[in-house]
């Protein structure tokens, strides 16, 4: 059963399974409930005060990219995008009113092994920043930039491809900007340390080493998503970065979002005792983070 649907700028349908997994600790966000989320963020964005919107105009990227580029997949199994389809991943949110090459940022995100990272592509310095939440693996401690190297040459060549289009005559390579990566943001080992165990070993030794050692705490924070959405929303918004990390509240706050969200075309296949509870929690309990509310109630 479909209990939250858009259809603007594309479609989406959240079931009451999906809602489920959600609240699932061991489980990330789904490519289709982030790209919800991203469209959440950026409804929301269009209700700041508009001196603060132009002075950071920031445009917020979904997953349609990523999966278009088809990043980690081989090539027999991956069709290249058109640019038609490219550019439509910059185009302005429905809730929004402004033109692409009118943005400071671009926010990008990207998926590393499972785990989400996120590129921010400053147009005004010429540069790009990574946010990234998994621990800096052995091979690219020398040079943590490798990890993101082939990732950022890929995405360079189509994100040319769609920003010129948008831009005539923009023929940046942002391959060639000037890198840095974020620092001072949480690191989330258990999701890193989870999926390494699924690579190094067989299925069944990965349950027994689960099961005696480190037992279900192995899987209580799977946040990365949670994370990457908290940057994309206080990026630039002139404080500090604080991430909220517990990944319970984090999850239950993400459904009481999906399931207030004022232009859902199933709201009537909610319950009305829950959305009943749902009004009265939004009412009540709404707290804001760093100006822009993020899944974050009490």
């Amino acid at each position: 059963m479909i209990w939250v649907r858009s259809f603007n700028p594309f479609k989406i349908e959240i079931s009451v399974k999906d809602l489920q997994n959600i609240l699932s600790i061991n489980l990330d966000m789904t490519l289709k409930c982030f790209d919800m989320a991203v469209w959440l963020l950026a409804n929301k964005e269009s209700r700041r005060p508009k001196g603060e919107i132009i002075k950071n105009r920031k445009h917020y990227m979904d997953m349609r990219f990523w999966r278009m580029i088809g990043f980690g997949k081989l090539p027999k199994y991956h069709e290249d995008p058109t640019t038609e389809e490219l550019t439509k991943t910059l185009d302005c949110w429905p809730s929004m009113n402004y033109y692409i090459t009118a943005c400071k940022y671009v926010l990008m995100p990207w998926k590393f092994n499972g785990c989400y990272a996120l590129f921010v592509i400053d147009h005004g310095k010429k540069h790009v920043t990574f946010i990234d939440f998994a621990p800096i693996q052995d091979w690219c401690k020398h040079m943590p930039y490798k990890r993101f190297a082939e990732a950022i040459i890929i995405a360079s060549k189509k994100y040319k491809i769609a920003y010129s289009k948008k831009r005539t005559g923009w023929t940046e390579d942002i391959f060639k900007w000037q890198h840095t990566i974020q620092l001072g943001v949480p690191i989330d080992f258990k999701e890193y340390f989870l999926r390494t165990i699924f690579l190094a070993i067989s299925f069944f030794s990965m349950i027994f080493i689960v099961y005696n050692l480190v037992g279900k705490t192995l899987f209580y924070r799977l946040n990365t998503s949670y994370l990457i959405l908290q940057a994309m929303a206080m990026w630039e918004n002139d404080s500090p970065m604080k991430f909220v990390t517990d990944a319970k509240i984090l999850r239950r706050n993400f459904i009481i979002e999906l399931l207030s969200y004022e232009e859902n075309s199933c709201r009537y296949a909610i319950p009305a005792n829950i959305q009943q509870r749902v009004n009265n929690i939004v009412k009540k309990d709404y707290i804001s983070v760093q100006g822009v509310n993020i899944f974050t109630y009490d």
